[in-house]
């Protein structure tokens, strides 16, 4: 019986692309490949809230919360309806020694929630 041979995927060509390696990266715990890949994207894609929040996300899992608190920010400003980009940048806050901005960030997250579900 032979094993299949592993194919290697192609190198990302669009921002989506490496978001979604970048994603992959990331569930694994390989963080440091997940940031380049997510700052690749945002170097295709200014405008990729979800590159800027999962790099923020990564930021986050390494320890660096001020790195992790300014990417969620730029992920807000350019998508500030999403409730989980808030909740996640509140953590950043709170790890950073910030309460009330984490306080601050929690309240506009369930406020956010509200609304959705009102």
């Amino acid at each position: 019986m032979t094993r299949p041979q592993f194919v290697q995927p192609p190198e990302p060509t669009s921002a989506v692309e490496y978001v979604e390696r970048g994603n992959r990266y990331s569930r694994n715990g390989v963080y440091e490949r997940a940031i380049a890949d997510y700052t690749a994207a945002i170097e295709l894609d200014a405008e990729c809230a979800d590159a800027w929040f999962n790099r923020g996300v990564s930021w986050y899992e390494v320890g660096d919360y001020p790195q992790s608190i300014a990417d969620l920010t730029e992920a807000i400003r350019l998508d500030p309806e999403d409730d989980n980009y808030y909740s996640r940048r509140s953590l950043s806050y709170l790890f950073n020694d910030q309460p009330e901005e984490a306080q601050a960030d929690m309240d506009v997250s369930e406020a956010i929630r509200l609304r959705a579900w009102g």
